[in-house]
C-alpha cells in the first residue's frame, strides 16, 4: 500500500483510494438526489421540477409523472427521453412537441396519434417517416374536414388492428440509420442542436464534446453521463446546474474545481470529498487553508501519479450484487 506523509499537517495518509473509502462509506447519503424542487418530493436524479411524481433524470419539468430523461416538459405522462415537449403521453423520443400520444422519434409536432420519424408534421394518426404534413392518416392524405371521423372510425376498431396496420406502415418505409437534427460536425445518434461532438447519444445542444451519454447543454467535456448545464468535466456522472471543471466525480450540482468527490452541492476546490454542501479547500471532508489546499492536494496527486491511480475511475460504493446491474 502507498504511503507518504503530509509534512505541514503531520497526519499519516494510507492510500488515497482506502481513506476515500472509508469516507463514502460512512458518510450519511441521501436518499434522494432532487434539487431545487417543489411539490415533487417523489422524483429522483431531478432538479428544478415542478407538481411532479415518479420522473426520473428530469429537469424543469412541471406537471408530469412516470416519465425518464426529461427536460423542460409540461403536462406529459409515461414519457421517455423527450425535451421541451407539453401534453405528450407514452411517447419516448421527442423533441418540441404538443399533444401527441404513443409515438416515437418525433420532431416539432402536434397533434399526432401513433406516430414514429414524423418533423414538422400536424394531425397524424398511425403515420411513419412524413415530413410536413398535415391530415394524414397511415401515410395517406385525407381531407381535412373528414379527419376527425376517419381517426374515430380507426378507433373503434381496436388498438390491436391499429397497432397491427402501423407495424405494416413501419415495415414499408425505410429506417434513418442514424438520429441527428441541427448537428455540425458530430458523430453519434439522437444528437440535436450540436457542434464538433464526437461519439456522443442522447445529447442535445452540446458543443465540443466526446464520449458522453444523456446529456443537455454540456461544453468541452469528455466521459460524461447525464449531465445537464456542465461544462470542462471529465469522467464524471450526474452533473448539473452550472458545473464547472469536475473530474472523476459522481451527484455535482453548481459546483466547481472538484476531483474524486461524491455528493457535492455548490462547492469550490474540494477533492475526495463526499456529502458537502458550499464548502471551499476541503479534502477528504476536512477544511484547509486556500495555500495549504493546493499543497496538499499536490502532493497527494504527486503520489497517485507515481503509483499509476490518478485518473482511476471512482469506484462503486455499492458491490455489484446489491446493484440493478445483477440482475
Amino acid at each position: 500500500i502507498s504511503m507518504f506523509v503530509s509534512a505541514f499537517t503531520g497526519v499519516f495518509f494510507v492510500d488515497f483510494f482506502t481513506k476515500l473509502e472509508e469516507l463514502r462509506q460512512k458518510t450519511p447519503r441521501l436518499f434522494n438526489i432532487n434539487i431545487g424542487s417543489e411539490n415533487s418530493d417523489y422524483c429522483t436524479h431531478s432538479d428544478k421540477n415542478k407538481n411532479c411524481y415518479l420522473l426520473f433524470a428530469a429537469n424543469f419539468c412541471e406537471d408530469s409523472y412516470y416519465g425518464g430523461v426529461m427536460i423542460g416538459c409540461k403536462d406529459c405522462a409515461e414519457c421517455s427521453y423527450t425535451d421541451k415537449s407539453e401534453l405528450c403521453f407514452e411517447c419516448i423520443d421527442t423533441l418540441r412537441c404538443y399533444n401527441c400520444n404513443y409515438s416515437q422519434d418525433m420532431r416539432g409536432s402536434r397533434d399526432c396519434d401513433y406516430c414514429y420519424d414524423c418533423v414538422s408534421c400536424a394531425n397524424l394518426f398511425g403515420c411513419v417517416g412524413l415530413r410536413q404534413k398535415e391530415y394524414y392518416v397511415f401515410n395517406k392524405p385525407v381531407p381535412k374536414e373528414q379527419y376527425e371521423k376517419i381517426v374515430k372510425e380507426w378507433k373503434m376498431k381496436g388498438l390491436e388492428t391499429i397497432l397491427k396496420e402501423w407495424e405494416k406502415i413501419k415495415l414499408q418505409v425505410p429506417r434513418k440509420a442514424v438520429h441527428e437534427m441541427n448537428n455540425q460536425n458530430c458523430i453519434g445518434d439522437y444528437v440535436t442542436d450540436s457542434k464538433n461532438c464526437y461519439y456522443c447519444f442522447g445529447s442535445h445542444e452540446c458543443e465540443d464534446c466526446m464520449y458522453m451519454l444523456d446529456c443537455w447543454h454540456t461544453k468541452d467535456s469528455v466521459d460524461i453521463q447525464f449531465s445537464d448545464g456542465s461544462e470542462l468535466c471529465y469522467d464524471c456522472y450526474s452533473l448539473g446546474l452550472g458545473t464547472y471543471n469536475c473530474n472523476f466525480s459522481s451527484y455535482i450540482r453548481s459546483s466547481s474545481d472538484l476531483e474524486y468527490c461524491e455528493l457535492c452541492f455548490s462547492c469550490k476546490n474540494c477533492f475526495g470529498c463526499v456529502g458537502l454542501q458550499s464548502k471551499q479547500y476541503y479534502i477528504l471532508n476536512k477544511p484547509y487553508s486556500k495555500d495549504d489546499y493546493f499543497k496538499k492536494v499536490g502532493e497527494i496527486k504527486a503520489q497517485m501519479k507515481k503509483d499509476n491511480t490518478y485518473g482511476k475511475h471512482l469506484p462503486s460504493t455499492y458491490a455489484l450484487e446489491d446493484t440493478a446491474a445483477s440482475v
